[in-house]
This record gives C-alpha cells, sequence and structure tokens, in this order.
C-alpha cells in the first residue's frame, strides 16, 4: 500500500506516492508521475516547438503515467494508444530535501535524465518499462520523459512562415532540460549536476543535444547506448514533397499541407504518418529524426549544421561522455522488420549506406555492395551465408561503425574523458533477444535495459547470481559515471575490480562488460578498419 505525498514544484502542487523498493531490502522512494513540463501541444500549437507549462490550480494527481504520444505500439500485438497531450515527464527520488532528525540537510543528488529508444516513432516514459528501483539503489535521481514522435514530432516543412521547420521532438527534450534546470532542487536534485542517457533513437538525442546550441550548459554529462547523431538512422528527410503527393494537395504548397494536417484528428494524422514509406535499411534516408535547419529560422534552431561537420571541427558542448553497443546489436533487425534477412542478401545493394553518396543502381555502389559482401561473407553463397557474419554486418552497418566514428572523432577534441564499452554479458536477462528467439551466442540491441531499469517480464533475480551481479555492476557504472564524470568507484569496489580506462586516439581502450569486465584495446579492429578505407575512399 503506498502513501501519498504532495509537493509544490513552481507551476502547481503534485500528489506523488512513497513506493516500496522491492530491490533494495524495502527502503522507500519517492515516485512523480505525468508531470507536465510544457503546455499541450495541440491546436495552433501542433507541429510548433514546445511553449513553457502554464501553472495549474489545485492538486495534480501525480502516481500515474502521462499519456504518451500518440503511436502504435512498439509490441505488433497492441493497438494504438497515447494521445497528443503528451508532454510529461516522470521524477524518482530516493531522498526529498528535508531535515533529517538531527537537523541537517540532505545533500543534493546526481540527476539523470532518461531518453527512450523507439526509432522516433514508438516507445515512451511508462513507469512499467523504466522502473527506477535498480538505478535509484545507488542514490541518484531518476528523470524519465516523454516527448513527441513520428509526425508530431518531426514534421519538417521548408516555408519559414509556417514554423515548422522540424525537430519539434528534439526541441521538447531542451524543454524537458530547462524544466529539470528550474524544478529538480524540489525533488532533491543537483540542476549542477545532469546526466542525460538514452538508448537506440534516445542515444541519437543525447548525442544530437550535445551539438545542438539550444541545449548547451544544460546538462553536464551524456551516456549513449547504442546510437549517435551520424548514425543512419537518425537523420529525417523533408515532409513536404511527399506529403502533397499523399494528400493530393498542390506540390510545394506547404501552407495547404499543414492546413490539412492541422484539420485532421490525431488518429487520421497517425493514419498518414503510416502511409510514409520508412526504409528499414541503411541506403535510404529515414521520415523521422532529426533535419537541419535554417539558422535565420524565427525562434531558437535546433541544428543548423550536419553533425558530422560539427563533431569534426570540435564545435559542440564538451562533456565527460559514456558510449558503447552491445556484441550483436543487428539480432534486433530481422525480429522487428520480417523478412529483412532475406533481403539484404538477395539486394546486397541495400547494405550501402545512403550518407556514402552513391546512386543506387550506378558502378560505385555496384562495386561498394561487393565489397561489403566479400568482406563479412568471403566465397559463399548469398543464400548459405553464415549468420554470424550476417548479425555483425547488420550491427556495424545500423549501430557499432557510426558510433565508433563518433568516439574517434570526439577524442579529437574533446579534452573531458570519453569511456567506451561493448556489452558481451547474456543472461536470462537479455529481454529483447529471447523475444527474437534467437539462439545465436550474442547480445541484442536493447538487451542492456534489463540490467538499468526493473522490467517486470522476468523472474525473481536470485542474489549475487550472475543476474544479480549483471544489475548491480551496470548501475554502479553509470550511477558512477553520473556522480563523479568516471565510471570507476573513487574506493575499492568488489563489484568493479578492473579500471575502466578512458578511449583515446593513442590508446583505443574500451570495457567489456561480461559475465566478468575486463579492459582492452582496439575493438572489433579489422571490421572498423574495413569502414574507415570505405569512406576514405569515396
Amino acid at each position: 500500500m503506498s502513501t501519498h505525498i504532495q509537493l509544490r514544484i513552481e507551476s502547481g502542487i503534485l500528489e506523488g506516492c512513497v513506493c516500496e523498493n522491492i530491490e533494495n531490502s524495502g527502503k522507500k522512494y519517492y515516485s512523480f508521475q505525468g508531470i507536465p513540463y510544457a503546455r499541450p501541444p495541440i491546436g495552433e500549437l501542433r507541429f510548433k516547438a514546445p511553449e513553457k507549462v502554464q501553472p495549474w490550480e489545485g492538486v495534480r494527481d501525480a502516481t500515474k503515467d502521462g499519456d504518451q504520444c500518440f503511436s502504435k505500439s512498439f509490441i505488433p500485438t497492441l493497438e494504438k494508444t497515447g494521445s497528443e497531450d503528451c508532454l510529461t515527464l516522470n521524477v524518482f527520488t530516493p531522498k526529498l530535501p528535508i531535515q533529517a532528525e538531527d537537523g541537517t540537510k540532505y545533500d543534493l543528488l546526481p540527476v539523470m535524465v532518461f531518453i527512450h529508444g523507439g526509432a522516433f516513432t514508438s516507445g515512451s516514459n511508462s513507469k512499467i518499462l523504466q522502473n527506477p528501483e535498480y538505478l535509484i539503489r545507488d542514490d541518484v535521481v531518476i528523470v524519465v520523459i516523454n516527448y513527441r514522435i513520428g509526425l508530431l514530432g518531426f514534421l519538417s516543412l521548408d516555408d519559414p512562415s509556417l514554423d515548422v521547420p522540424g525537430n519539434a521532438g528534439f526541441k521538447d527534450m531542451v524543454m524537458v532540460l530547462k524544466w529539470v534546470n528550474e524544478n529538480i532542487k524540489t525533488f532533491n536534485g543537483d540542476p549542477n549536476n545532469v546526466t542525460i542517457f538514452g538508448q537506440s533513437a534516445g542515444a541519437a538525442s543525447v548525442h544530437l543535444l550535445m551539438l545542438s546550441p539550444a541545449a548547451r550548459g544544460l546538462f553536464h554529462k551524456a551516456i549513449i547506448q547504442s546510437g549517435c547523431a551520424i548514425s543512419v538512422r537518425a537523420r529525417s528527410i523533408k515532409h513536404g514533397h511527399i506529403l502533397s503527393e499523399l494528400l493530393g494537395t498542390e506540390e510545394n504548397n506547404g501552407r495547404k499541407v499543414l492546413d490539412v494536417l492541422k484539420s485532421m484528428t490525431v488518429e487520421e494524422v497517425h493514419e498518414l504518418q503510416e502511409k510514409i514509406p520508412d526504409p528499414w535499411h541503411v541506403s535510404k534516408i529515414r521520415p523521422f529524426g532529426f533535419v537541419i535547419e535554417n539558422a535565420n529560422q524565427k525562434g531558437d534552431p535546433f541544428l543548423t549544421e550536419e553533425p558530422l561537420e560539427l563533431i569534426r571541427r570540435g564545435e559542440y558542448y564538451k562533456v565527460p561522455v559514456l558510449m558503447g553497443y552491445n556484441s550483436r546489436e543487428g539480432i534486433f533487425i530481422p525480429t522487428r522488420y520480417h523478412n529483412s534477412s532475406q533481403e539484404l542478401l538477395a539486394d546486397m545493394e541495400l547494405n550501402v549506406p545512403f550518407h556514402l553518396g552513391l546512386k543506387k543502381g550506378s558502378v560505385a555502389s555496384r562495386k561498394t555492395a561487393e565489397k561489403i559482401f566479400r568482406f563479412y561473407f568471403g566465397d559463399q553463397d548469398p543464400t548459405h551465408a553464415d549468420i554470424d557474419n550476417f548479425y555483425k554486418l547488420l550491427s556495424d552497418n545500423f549501430f557499432i561503425r557510426d558510433l565508433f566514428r563518433s568516439a574517434t572523432l570526439h577524442a579529437q577534441h574533446n579534452s573531458n574523458p570519453l569511456y567506451l564499452y561493448e556489452m558481451t554479458l547474456e543472461t536470462s536477462l537479455n529481454t529483447f533477444k529471447a523475444m527474437s528467439g534467437v539462439k545465436h551466442p550474442g547480445v541484442s540491441h536493447g538487451d542492456e535495459l534489463s540490467y538499468l531499469f526493473n522490467l517486470p517480464i522476468k523472474s525473481q533475480i536470485i542474489p549475487e547470481s550472475v543476474e544479480d551481479v549483471g544489475i548491480r555492476r551496470f548501475c554502479r557504472l553509470w550511477t558512477n559515471f553520473a556522480k563523479y564524470g568516471n565510471p570507476n568507484s573513487p574506493v575499492d569496489d568488489k563489484l568493479l575490480p578492473v579500471k575502466w580506462e578512458p578511449f583515446t586516439l593513442e590508446k583505443k581502450c574500451y570495457y567489456e562488460i561480461g559475465a566478468e569486465i575486463s579492459s582492452k584495446q582496439n575493438p572489433i579492429d579489422s571490421r572498423m578498419k574495413f569502414w574507415e578505407e570505405m569512406y576514405e575512399t569515396i
């Protein structure tokens, strides 16, 4: 039975819960859910940059999640759900800023703001999926956010007079960070020690926040899990032409497109969204993600230059970074996108990343496809290609290559430490791999999440089991980094017997997080060299 508790923040009074942390010997934590951080993005605010939340009268119920952004569930068997009024966040804290019995005040705690993944088209801050009971044991304040996704979050029209340049979902995240800076002390969080972390599309978002002038100074550390700003999966097309075609409006008439979209119900907007081709392979740009805005656009643009160029020039917000990937990220792809295995092997040009700038069907594109096939599969028959090499190709092409390129480029400019990891830990908690039904060795995209958040789809964790140690180790590394900018414990820690060395150009160190932990150099060296040489010769 939970006890309710009230708290006043800048915009009004919240009534949250005192929860028992079953993963921490009955200790309590405080839960405040569904807190608005911006005005509802409805009516004239649909597709626009978020506006500051308005104060409310009376006491607001903060005992349950707010609505997620209207979308189709990531789980295919579930229906579309959510609403447009979705700009809310959850805050979980182990302590409130009250005086202890001896009269002393609690110290402010480090803050960790989590950004969910979901390819910018699904996902939410649901407490069921982002239960804080593991991380909060290490005395941090956890903030988990909703942001707009799909067309609602990433519609991009060229006409500057329409004020819909794109990136609204990322501007939601900036608004979150402003809210945290203004309000988190009330939850005993330190606004001067904020770590943003995210997975997949959430990781790309974290990386983009490092590159955006709009977010500069609003956070102090970044954790990037299996995604990045220069990923082939992170950027978007502009929508004017394709929406004109789908809606039957005059070509290049963005105002007419916007008028029609604003007249639609949210269900109709989503139905239209599903008609926009969203390629699951890497040879074409997706319709949902970041776009480059006009620097002269009114308001505060989120991004006005290419991420790769900003990183190369060292023009970004330099903070300590922890980033990494799972050993067989690509196990996830055939599970998420059915029939992809056969199509990718039958047409190897689908494996040529679009940002190489090669026209499909050209001699250069076909030669590049052949090089990729020969490197990963040698002389094998495509119809009998080795499955592990196929997972390596998918892992590198969708996730690892661009993340490793980012790490290498950041190491040239960032005076703050950068820590790189590879997750190889395989236990019953590797949820995404379990859902895929794949028995092949390796850690799937998304599998690290079950070690950070207490998901409901597992059996009870036995103390000192490999699952228990994995959870406590992951959480200790992540929260150490949030506290100190360094994942190593400042004192002897039996959980972390091996020091995690920073990644530099001279020593490309990385940390293998497996059943045991170890410090290594030159991760997946030959595969990364292959792609480095590929990019140099194009």
